[in-house]
């Protein structure tokens, strides 16, 4: 593939990406994602392996980080970690050579990473679908797994599972090595061979188990001398009678040597076998765990996903430097490409412009290499093919070049690579010659570069390059902050405004002679005394300026917050008073009930012929009065209260018939005409009109602002009489008005005794016969009710059976 994006080694190494590659290695689990890290780019180049060369696999390797990101934060982490580096393992494999025990140990380790790791992505594939994707090349290798855990145990020691014959010989090698030592300790105890030992042991040479014998008892122990002590005396003697035993022992031990050999064999060529495989797994593995070092690495910078377009802008609020700690770093907002192709920064010397420069590259790096940018959200980094500086002392002695010579040089091989797709960045532009002449040829070069559609940032102490963006808008000052009262830099960078070098104030905080500092101050011309104490008394309005926007930012906030909490006090005020008219209302509600039903008792005992006592009955008489005033008290206090809340009344939708009067918001008023759909719309009717309104948008009219079947009209018992029926005609009537006369008659007619009630509500549209036949069966009076016969008039009529 041909490579898209280009930036030399000295670049890499003046923006310290050897030093951000050191930091992301400090994450990596895996010596394969190490390697990868250092290892070298398409270009040939050191450490521009991340770097992706198309927009594509830019796009991919941050998705990967965004994944991966998300999966740490949510507390979860891959188990990788504990692969060792293999290559020389499987390459020897390869080639027939039978591995140690202890590589073997560690392919088992790392077929056991693999199988993990696809495990973990596998189970958030819904989350993490790139990642699933990286991890599908690694195969699983059960069989081989499984073999090796089957053969060799942590340690790295052959199982006797391994194999049938190695277990046989390693217990003969114990039965015969037992056999050996019960007859040497006989041997010991013998008092005709003890008295020619210099000691009282066994040992072992030559893997032969023999006898400490005194060299001038030599001819007292027969057998085979196997070695002697440094000073000679003492000879260790195979005893003539255990040689076979030895014997027998030795073969057994080599027996188990070689079906040991054997077993490790074996596992050696099942690996070669899979060494191809394996190599891809460990490919895989690698990206996987370079994914999740990005994704620690965002983590502890405070970094944030970029977008990344093709034209040539950068947004970056609060940019930090990566290689500066976070409670050092003074972050800064940077933006380029979109008003404005280059940025001119000035400012003190050590204010922190080369940094700023500096971070602002790195940021279009961190995008190649599918990193998150320091900075805040909304950050945007879009993609550029190569980034070109000229940063630093290019004095280059090996080639006869000047600092000068050695930047123009660079500036060179930049205005002729520089394009449109190119960051081109350029710390103390014209430098090391005549200010005036070094001034010129800078102003030029931008020029040249801004017309070959580059984006530049470049620092600078000369006028001449500051006043550009005064006279072409595709140039922009920034300045780095200096505080006048502490002679010191901030750091801070001002967009739109260049900064005096402040050089004088620099060189006193550095220690400079007062009268050397006078001096200089009458040799400055006067126009450039002037221009720059311009530049330092703005670069002081401003500061001045900006502390007290940011006090008054603070003084909005905090009544904005006090606004906030009283506002919430109030909410809570309303809705306990709310809750506590409901809990008035709930109460009212249910001493009706109790007076209905008392009066329904009187009524039944007065129809079976029984005299209630006069005194109950004026008690109960009077209770109903009360209730009935104290009903009109709390309806009258609630309906100020409600008259007075800001929004409109809300409507009980269980209860409201179409029919039924509400209020639209700014106070009209209208009837509704069907209850709200599944969508939540209801549809009024405003005189001759049809609206469909959401429910939000309608209540109750103040008027009405409670349904009048919640303060039913209370009437002490008046003189009764049994039997009979009545009729009640509610046609023509709206469903409000006709609930209220049916409720009026049903209680007229349960205190004269009528047995029943019939109502003529008319077929109609049906809305006022279900209303009626809705309160019928919730009234405490009714027994049960019918349909009228043909003869009363069949559905427009309904018969109410009153309960005795």
């Amino acid at each position: 593939m041909q490579v898209s994006f280009s930036i030399s080694q000295k670049t890499l190494e003046r923006l310290e990406w050897p030093r951000i590659l050191d930091r992301l290695a400090e994450f990596v689990r895996t010596p394969q994602a190490l390697a990868r890290l250092h290892g070298q780019g398409s270009d040939g180049q050191s450490g521009t392996a991340l770097f992706e060369p198309s927009g594509a696999g830019v796009r991919e390797r941050l998705a990967e980080t965004a994944e991966a990101h998300a999966i740490l934060s949510q507390g979860d982490s891959p188990p990788i970690g504990g692969v060792a580096t293999l290559a020389p393992v499987l390459t020897r494999a390869r080639k027939g050579g039978a591995l140690a025990a202890t590589e073997l140990l560690d392919v088992g380790t790392l077929l056991s990473v693999l199988h993990e790791t696809v495990r973990f992505v596998e189970a958030r594939r819904d989350a993490a679908p790139r990642l699933a994707e990286a991890a599908a090349p690694i195969d699983d290798h059960s069989a081989l797994r499984s073999a090796i855990d089957r053969s060799l145990d942590s340690a790295g020691e052959v199982r006797n599972e391994a194999s049938s014959a190695l277990a046989d010989a390693r217990r003969d090698v114990h039965r015969f090595a037992s056999e050996i030592q019960q007859r040497l300790s006989l041997t010991l105890q013998d008092p005709s061979v003890r008295s020619h030992l210099s000691d009282s042991y066994y040992t072992v040479r030559n893997d032969r188990y023999v006898l400490p014998v005194r060299a001038d008892a030599r001819d007292k122990v027969r057998g085979i001398v196997h070695d002697a002590s440094r000073s000679g005396h003492t000879l260790f003697i195979e005893p003539e009678a255990l040689v076979d035993l030895n014997n027998r022992h030795k073969q057994a031990e080599l027996a188990v040597e070689q079906e040991t050999h054997r077993v490790l064999r074996m596992l050696s060529e099942a690996v070669a076998d899979a060494a191809d495989a394996l190599e891809i797994g460990l490919t895989a593995l690698a990206e996987i765990d370079l994914a999740f070092a990005r994704a620690r690495l965002a983590l502890a910078l405070d970094a944030v996903e970029p977008r990344v377009e093709d034209e040539g802008m950068i947004h970056l609020p609060l940019l930090r430097h990566p290689l500066i700690p976070a409670d050092e770093a003074v972050p800064n907002d940077l933006h380029l490409g979109d008003d404005f192709l280059a940025l001119i920064l000035s400012g003190p010397n050590a204010g922190g412009k080369t940094v700023t420069m500096k971070a602002l590259a790195l940021a279009v790096l961190f995008v190649r290499a599918g990193l998150f940018v320091p900075a805040a959200a909304p950050a945007r980094v879009d993609l550029f093919d190569r980034v070109l500086a000229d940063i630093g002392d290019e004095q280059d002695i090996r080639e006869h070049l000047s600092t000068f010579s050695a930047h123009m040089a660079n500036l060179a091989h930049i205005v002729a690579s520089a394009d449109e797709r190119s960051l081109v960045v350029l710390d103390e532009l014209g430098v090391g010659t005549d200010p005036g002449e070094g001034a010129a040829i800078g102003q030029a070069v931008l020029e040249e570069l801004v017309e070959a559609g580059a984006r530049i940032v470049v620092t600078t102490h000369y006028s001449l390059l500051k006043e550009m963006a005064e006279l072409d808008d595709r140039f922009a000052n920034a300045s780095v902050e200096f505080d006048p009262e502490t002679l010191a830099p901030t750091y801070r960078l001002k967009m739109g405004l260049p900064g005096s070098s402040s050089a004088s104030s620099v060189a006193a905080r550095m220690g400079l002679r007062r009268s050397v500092l006078e001096r200089a101050e009458k040799l400055m011309s006067r126009e450039d005394r002037r221009l720059d104490r311009m530049l330092s008394e703005l670069s002081t309005s401003r500061a001045q300026l900006e502390r007290e926007q940011r006090e008054a930012k603070r003084l909005r906030v905090e009544t904005e917050a006090t606004r906030n909490e009283y506002r919430k006090k109030l909410e809570r005020l309303q809705k306990r008073r709310d809750e506590l008219f409901r809990s008035l209302r709930d109460d009212l509600d249910a001493a009706f009930r109790e007076a209905h039903e008392e009066v329904a008792r009187v009524v039944r005992e007065l129809q079976r012929g029984g005299t209630p006592h006069s005194r109950d009955a004026e008690r109960a008489r009077q209770e109903l009065l009360g209730l009935e005033e104290k009903a009109q008290r709390a309806e009258k206090e609630a309906g100020v209260h409600e008259r007075a809340a800001p929004n409109l009344r809300p409507v009980d939708w269980n209860r409201a018939r179409p029919g039924d009067e509400l209020e639209l918001e700014g106070g009209q008023h209208a009837r509704l005409v069907a209850l709200p759909d599944r969508r939540g719309r209801v549809t009024v009717g405003v005189g001759s009109a049809r609206l469909v309104l959401p429910m939000e948008q309608v209540g109750i009219p103040a008027a009405s602002a409670r349904p009048k079947a919640a303060t039913p009209k209370i009437r002490a018992p008046a003189n009764l009489s049994a039997g009979g029926t009545d009729r009640c005609d509610l046609r023509g009537q709206r469903v409000d008005e006709a609930l209220d006369r049916l409720e009026e008659a049903l209680d007229a007619a349960t205190r004269e005794g009528r047995d029943a009630l019939t109502i003529v509500h008319g077929v109609g549209t049906g809305a006022l016969r279900r209303a009626i036949r809705e309160s019928l069966a919730r009234s405490p009076y009714v027994d049960r009710f019918l349909p009228g016969s043909a003869d009363e008039g069949g559905e427009g009529v309904t018969v109410a059976h009153l309960d005795k």
